[in-house]
Formats: structure tokens, C-alpha cells, sequence
């Protein structure tokens, strides 16, 4: 706060008698939450696993950091199937040729033994073409009951007869997946006689500027981690140009509700650990924290700190469900982006951030001529996400 007070130490003349000095605080407050705790998070778990790789302890820093040597990085996913697929076409009950949908009949081989949950029918596969079944209708006694599309088939299992031969084998197809890093810059630039200028909190000063600068730098990144989209263009300069992919399009599964209760939560849940993992972190705005708060009050559960807190150094909570430990963490970047309670389940071993240069700070960038100071800081990094279906976003709209 600013404070008006008399002259001090000096001579008062006509021409100074009206001259007000103004004192002020050095510490500036910022009007904003200045937080970017995904982006803090994943550059901690970066620095450690770097370490945890060198067999070292702690974290490490600089260029240790570094765990990527190319602007695109490529990981390969195997998705392993669902049991689950639908009916593409209706059929009697006499016929025998059933349609699954397209590009889901890769899951089946001859002898399964497939059920259609809408009819409750069994029948077992003699001949796989394509996406078209050839079935045994109505298996074990089962009724023969005619299909209808979008009927829900489910391969419960294989069945082979004695002495027989090895089956059909399964081709799983790795599928190539890919992001780009992305060039982060920001710069702050101040006069010769700016710098020897006594302004108010000395927010001329250069190591001010960049103190504030360096806020601004994480919560783009933080922007970009979150909404960011995968592209690769050649510049006006004909120099190419990446920018990185971010949660937003990886994440598939989306749970969608106008309101919240813990059963929601509970649904939500199962959606999360749907494919696997026991641990899962929940990013999530003030928004959706508050919903949950509510919620643990009103229900009297019980909520506790998670022991991450003493890893990362970040406020992290921890709620059972009977699927897995959740634990969420508030970042106030996403106030700005979802304007809804909005929330991202995230498991942190298929998560992390490719670091190509480091952040850093580059000083004295200015042209040998100016009469002044220019500092850049410059950091090349994307993200990495591994099975999206083990991940998933909740909005409360």
C-alpha cells in the first residue's frame, strides 16, 4: 500500500513544497493466482526420475534434465482390446453370418465363444472374415433370438477340443504415437537510465522483471500443457515451427454430468481405473475442488494428506475409492480454461514432460548498441502421455 507523508531531507523551497514522496512496500502483490502446479509437478517428477535413472538421490537440475534430443518424440502404444463390441447389422435367428463393428473383428479367432448381452444368447465362432462372423447360433442350449443392431457381443472365451491343434494366433499391432516440443520464450528489457530511475517497488529493476516474467513463462506453459494442439508448420521466416500437444487432446474418456454427488465421483472413478493402475492424481480448477469439499463434509468422509507431499513439496490430497487411492491437487491455471468444475485423472508413471533445453535464463541478448539491458528466457519441452484410456477428464457442466 502506498503511503503519503511529509517532505524528509530535504531543503523546502518554493519550488519543492508541493512534492509528495511516496513510500512503498519492495514486495509487489500480483492481482492473480500465480500458480502452475501441473506444470511445477511435472518438472519435479522430470528431475527426479532423471536422478532415479543416473542412480542417484534428490534432483536433478540443468541439463541433467534433458530426456529428449529431437523437437519430435514418438512412443509406441499396444492396445490390447476390448471384449466389448456391437452388432453392425441386424439378423435373424437362423442365420449365420453375424457383422461386428468395423475393424473389431481382429478380436475374434475360431473356436471363441461369444455372448450377446442384449438376448442373452451364446454362440461360438467358426470362421472369422474381416468383420464378419461365422457362428454356431444359440451354444449350450441357449435361445436363438434374433440381433438387432448396436447389440452389445462380448467374447467371454476360447474353446478347443481334446487333441487338438495350437489356435489361430493374435496379431497385436503396435500403434506409433507422437508429440512435439515446444519453444518457450519471454523477455524483459529495461533503459540504462530506467534501471538508475528510483520508481515505485523498483519494478524497473531488472531482477523484478524477471521475477514477474518467470510467472507469466510458467502459466503459458501451463496453458499450453493443458489446451495445447500438436502441429508442425514451416514460418514466415521458412523455418519450422512445433507446438505441443496437451491434455485436452489426449485424454479420451470424458465424464460428463450437469451435477455432482459422490456417486458421481464414484462412477467417475471406475471410469479412471477402468483399464488398470491404483494410484491416480487428479488435476483439478477451484471449481471442482470446492464440488468435492462439499461433498466430504456433507458425507463426513474422511480425506488425508497424501505422503506425495512430502516428495513433490505440493499441497496434494488423498481420497479412497473403492477403485484405487485418488489423489487431487488444485492448479488455479485452470480457472482460466474451464469455466466449469473441471478435473483431469492422471497416472503419474504414464505421464511426463520432454525436456529438449532447459529453462533458462539468456542475459545481455540486446544489440551492442543499446542503451539498456535485455534478458531472454528460453525453454524447449512438451508433453508425454501414455495410454490415454488410462486416464480420463471429468466436467461438471
Amino acid at each position: 500500500m502506498s503511503l503519503n507523508v511529509s517532505p524528509r531531507g530535504m531543503t523546502l523551497t518554493t519550488a519543492n513544497l508541493t512534492l509528495i514522496i511516496r513510500e512503498m512496500d519492495h514486495t509487489m502483490y500480483q492481482r492473480r493466482a500465480n500458480y502452475a502446479a501441473f506444470v511445477a509437478l511435472l518438472r519435479l517428477m522430470t528431475m527426479k526420475r532423471r536422478s532415479a535413472s543416473a542412480q542417484r538421490k534428490g534432483f536433478a537440475k540443468g541439463a541433467k534434465t534433458i530426456n529428449c534430443h529431437n523437437a519430435k518424440f514418438e512412443w509406441m502404444d499396444i492396445d490390447c482390446g476390448d471384449p466389448l463390441t456391437k452388432a453392425a447389422a441386424p439378423i435373424n435367428d437362423t442365420a449365420v453370418e453375424l457383422t461386428v463393428t468395423a475393424g473389431t473383428g481382429a478380436m475374434f479367432t475360431d473356436n471363441d465363444l461369444i455372448y450377446n448381452r442384449n438376448t442373452a444368447e451364446t454362440m461360438r465362432v467358426t470362421d472369422v472374415d474381416g468383420d464378419v462372423l461365422t457362428v454356431t447360433r444359440g451354444w449350450g442350449g441357449s435361445t436363438k433370438v434374433a440381433v438387432t443392431a448396436d447389440d452389445v457381443i462380448i467374447l467371454v472365451s476360447n474353446a478347443f477340443g481334446e487333441g487338438t491343434r495350437s489356435p489361430q494366433a493374435r496379431a497385436y499391432t503396435p500403434r506409433e504415437v507422437y508429440n512435439y516440443t515446444q519453444i518457450f520464450k519471454r523477455s524483459i528489457e529495461a533503459s540504462r537510465r530506467s534501471v538508475q530511475t528510483k520508481h515505485y517497488g523498483d519494478i524497473n529493476k531488472i531482477e523484478t522483471k524477471k521475477r514477474l516474467e518467470w510467472d507469466q513463462y510458467l502459466l503459458e506453459r501451463s496453458r499450453a500443457y493443458y489446451i495445447g494442439e500438436r502441429a508442425l508448420i514451416t514460418d514466415t521466416d521458412g523455418k519450422p515451427l512445433t507446438t505441443t500437444q496437451g491434455l485436452n487432446r489426449f485424454i479420451t474418456q470424458v465424464y460428463n454430468k450437469s451435477s455432482f454427488s459422490y456417486n458421481n465421483f464414484m462412477e467417475f472413478a471406475e471410469m479412471a481405473y477402468g483399464y488398470g493402475g491404483d494410484e491416480k492424481l487428479l488435476v483439478c480448477n477451484s471449481a471442482l475442488a470446492t464440488l468435492i469439499q462439499k461433498e466430504v463434509l456433507a458425507n463426513k468422509i474422511s480425506i488425508e494428506t497424501s505422503p506425495k507431499t512430502k516428495d513433490f513439496g505440493i499441497k496434494i490430497k488423498r481420497l479412497s475409492t473403492i477403485h484405487g487411492d485418488m489423489d487431487f491437487m488444485i492448479d488455479m491455471t485452470m480457472n482460466q480454461l474451464f469455466p466449469v468444475p473441471t478435473g483431469f485423472a492422471l497416472e503419474l508413471d504414464l505421464i511426463e514432460e520432454m525436456v529438449m533445453e532447459p529453462d533458462r535464463w539468456h542475459e545481455n541478448v540486446q544489440e551492442k548498441d543499446l542503451d539498456g539491458r535485455k534478458d531472454m528466457i528460453l525453454g524447449d519441452s512438451g508433453l508425454k502421455l501414455i495410454s490415454p484410456e488410462r486416464h480420463a477428464k471429468i466436467i461438471i457442466a
